[in-house]
């Protein structure tokens, strides 16, 4: 081999050694999270009357498409969004979502019969809740808004007569970092779930 050739070969394997050098040293490994229910369940006292005799559905729940996805997305001016390859949501943040609000609820309502809908087993509900959510982000180190609309439908009533209401609630996050961040969306969420357990506990 020529000195050309040697000389050509040392400097690629020189290069190619500190890309993976950078490479390995660079990347950070992934988080993963998930949203909360209510730590304790509330004594039948505070939650008003328990509506175990009735059967509730939780659903559909529609999410934006741009928040729908495993990266966490942040906001850092009212038009732009940030998405975090490193920072990701342990599964679908809808089913997430969907999840931790029948949790919260039958806490909330003393009884075991709140279910995700559509569900694969039949269900003889009563009162099913509809939600669209509009917003569900925040900014690290302030704050998430959680925006929905939902709408209670009385399954067994001969004329529906569904009962539609907005949602707008600011959580302030607790810490400057993507756990603070995810808690900020859990606590969203729970004032969420007391809305609804409210209009389902005065539900007739």
């Amino acid at each position: 081999m020529s000195l050309r050739g040697e000389i050509s070969r040392i400097r690629w394997t020189a290069i190619v050694g500190f890309l993976m050098l950078a490479g390995c040293g660079s990347t950070p490994p992934t988080a993963f999270y998930t949203l909360n229910p209510l730590s304790t369940p509330l004594p039948a006292t505070q939650t008003g009357v328990s509506r175990s005799d009735v059967t509730i559905g939780v659903g559909p729940v529609t999410i934006p498409e741009f928040l729908d996805r495993p990266q966490i997305v942040t906001r850092t001016t009212a038009n732009r969004l940030d998405v975090d390859e490193f920072h990701r949501w342990g599964g679908s943040l809808q089913e997430d979502f969907a999840r931790v609000l029948v949790e919260n609820l039958s806490r909330l309502l003393a009884t075991n019969r709140v279910s995700v809908y559509p569900n694969p087993e039949p269900l003889d509900l009563r009162y099913r809740i509809v939600i669209d959510i509009q917003q569900f982000d925040g900014r690290l180190g302030e704050d998430v808004t959680l925006n929905a609309l939902w709408t209670l439908l009385d399954e067994k009533a001969g004329k529906p007569s569904p009962l539609t209401r907005r949602f707008e609630y600011r959580a302030p996050a607790a810490s400057a970092d993507y756990e603070g961040l995810v808690a900020a969306h859990s606590a969203a969420l729970e004032a969420f779930s007391r809305e609804l357990a409210d209009a389902l506990q005065n539900a007739r």
